[in-house]
């Protein structure tokens, strides 16, 4: 009698079934895991909820059909990094209070969103070093820059043409730093846990019989290559580039005006200016550029780079949530044999970065045992959306996943809010 109902007990704790559904975001991410069990017990998580390319009206749409999927109640949210196109959904006054009504008990989120580390050692939790800390408000004070520079694209990029502009402007309005988003997830949840690689969170207890492995993002002590602005004193760098920047455009001017760098110095209007100044101020304008251009992709790939990268293990099914991360955390991951080996099983992968190859490396494409072009046992999802970030998705890696995976692309789906992917079913 004990044993049967040792057995019961048991059996209602082991997944009976594992569902993924994906939402129509275009350039986002949105996912949601639903895991049932014994006594239609259900065990909902979500993954992101953002979008650069659809308005608020469809993000209400995304929101409402969450509830409705989730029936009203999330268990956990896991937001990867906090580029918009993850979280902004967070942030809008409709959609965002819908989320937060969900009520989830646990709210997980990378090292570099800790509340407590954004002044100063003082503050800062015990397990944050120095060097963490310097990297986190480098992050802060690029933020800073690039909402300068979506707010006054003209001042600061004035001598780029229109194609170059939008491009730019596209990438940098993904790392602006979405206030209203990240204050609602602080409001969120009765547990915060802020995660880097190798470390448990809190998921384990909220899915009985699933197995959790964070893989990313490293924190400093585990990779430094996830810190791409290492050659600058971070510090320093970001605050005096916005200053030069904000002012350039007055001191390179049509007009006589006194200059906003040299107070004292006397200005003359450009077009008086002999052949060869001409050719220093073009020289000049294209290094602005140049140097506008490297700083809005280092602070990408900076906040990709710190995306939460979940692997989860039901049954004989691995699952793989990599967020955005790119190829710096993906090194840190692939030096790890244990890690190397659950990744050649994995059976379903959320593509990475939207599409980008920098986020599909082929090391870790090689990996995959369960991709081959006959049975496709790998099931593949990309959300994206073309237009939005330079050669993302890349053709070549849509190619591939569509030949060797059972690939599930968003871009193709006309009037389709959602769709549902029953990945694992207990025999």
């Amino acid at each position: 009698m004990n044993n049967d109902r040792s057995r019961r007990s048991t059996r209602q704790e082991t997944p009976k079934m594992v569902k993924v559904t994906m939402y129509n975001v275009g350039f986002g991410d949105s996912f949601l895991l639903t895991v049932s069990y014994e006594d239609s017990k259900k065990r909902h998580v979500l993954i992101d909820c953002g979008s650069k390319s659809k308005k608020e009206k469809h993000m209400a749409q995304v929101v409402e059909q969450i509830e409705k999927d989730c029936e009203g109640h999330l268990d956990a949210v896991v937001v990867t990094h906090r580029h918009s196109d993850h979280i902004n959904a967070f942030g809008l006054a409709g959609p965002g209070d819908k989320l937060k009504a969900l009520n989830p008990k646990l709210v997980i989120q990378p090292w570099t969103e800790h509340p407590d580390a954004d002044e100063s050692a003082l503050n800062a939790p015990s397990n944050l070093t120095q060097q963490e800390l310097k990297h986190l408000n480098s992050l802060k004070d690029a933020q800073e820059f690039v909402k300068l520079l979506v707010d006054n694209p003209g001042q600061i990029m004035a001598s780029a043409g229109p194609r170059i502009s939008r491009q730019i402007e596209r990438i940098a309005s993904l790392s602006i730093y979405n206030k209203n988003a990240i204050i609602k997830l602080t409001e969120m949840g009765e547990k915060h846990e802020y995660v880097h690689a190798g470390v448990k969170t809190g998921l384990e207890e909220l899915l009985p019989g699933v197995k959790i492995t964070v893989l990313g993002p490293p924190n400093l002590k585990q990779s430094e290559e996830i810190r791409h602005q290492v050659r600058w004193d971070e510090d320093e760098f970001w605050k005096l580039y916005a200053r030069v920047a904000s002012v350039s455009s007055t001191n390179i001017s049509s007009k006589k005006g006194e200059s906003q760098l040299f107070p004292d110095a006397q200005t003359s209007a450009v077009g008086k200016a002999p052949s060869y100044v001409k050719w220093v101020i073009n020289h000049l304008d294209r290094a602005q550029l140049h140097n506008v251009q490297r700083i809005v992709r280092i602070l990408d790939n900076a906040l990709n780079n710190t995306s939460v990268i979940l692997l989860f293990e039901v049954g004989d099914m691995v699952l793989l949530f990599p967020g955005d991360a790119q190829l710096e955390s993906w090194q840190f991951v692939l030096s790890k044999r244990e890690w190397k080996e659950k990744l050649s099983q994995v059976s379903l992968y959320k593509v990475g970065h939207h599409g980008s190859t920098n986020a599909t490396p082929k090391s870790l494409w090689q990996l995959f045992k369960n991709r081959d072009s006959v049975h496709k046992k790998l099931l593949s999802l990309l959300s994206t959306e073309k237009g939005h970030h330079s050669e993302v998705p890349r053709e070549s890696l849509v190619k591939a996943l569509d030949s060797q995976t059972k690939l599930h692309n968003t871009q193709e789906w006309i009037r389709k809010l959602s769709e549902e992917y029953i990945v694992y079913e207990r025999s």
